[in-house]
């Protein structure tokens, strides 16, 4: 099942995870590109296990752990592992996820084995040194697709609005949980922002 507040966390923010469930997170991502895989492997089983059945996670880039951590999948980006031999490396039903960075980057995952993309940056983050810059909410403008889309890069409550009113139903955040006072009440705001699913 794919979420719809989907939270980016390296191994150092699993202690918020119990509070960021209780705000309705609904999905997970284990990104922590320093870990080694020992570490990353040791960290998403106890993601998994605190995640429960009805939340997936997700593992960065790292294709090959999913089956050894009891993951729900993988997420991939433009310098990882092409699409094809992700999805060849995952056990049968596992999530696939691909970032993308236009229209036409969306338009084309439609094309291969993918079920759900990242879109962004967004907006300038303060977790991931950006690649190219910032495309804000006109990022969303002409996207067309059956595929979960998951905005994503430097959303926050405030800027979140604006993604919701260019046609956003789902979001992937990481500082605006991980770094907030009560992750719980950051995420049950962002939650709220939230269209309902028609």
């Amino acid at each position: 099942m794919i979420g719809r507040l989907y939270l980016i966390v390296d191994i150092a923010s699993l202690p918020i995870i119990p509070e960021a469930l209780a705000g309705g997170v609904d999905m997970v991502q284990l990104r922590d590109k320093a870990g080694t895989d020992g570490d990353v492997l040791q960290a998403a089983r106890e993601l998994v296990r605190l995640c429960g059945r009805d939340v997936p996670v997700i593992l960065n880039d790292r294709v090959h752990l999913v089956a050894a951590a009891g993951a729900a999948g993988a997420h991939i980006g433009e310098d990882d592992l092409p699409p094809d031999k992700a999805r060849a490396l995952l056990p049968p039903g596992a999530l696939l996820g691909l970032s993308t960075h236009s229209a036409e980057e969306v338009e084309a995952a439609e094309r291969i084995p993918v079920d759900y993309v990242g879109l962004g940056p967004m907006f300038e983050s303060t977790t991931k040194a950006l690649s190219r810059g910032p495309g804000g909410p006109a990022l969303l403008q002409g996207v067309a697709t059956d595929l979960p889309v998951f905005p994503i890069g430097g959303i926050t409550e405030a800027n979140a609005t604006a993604l919701v009113a260019a046609g956003a139903s789902r979001l992937a955040v990481g500082a605006a949980i991980c770094a907030a006072r009560s992750p719980e009440t950051a995420a049950a705001r962002l939650r709220a922002l939230l269209p309902a699913l028609t």
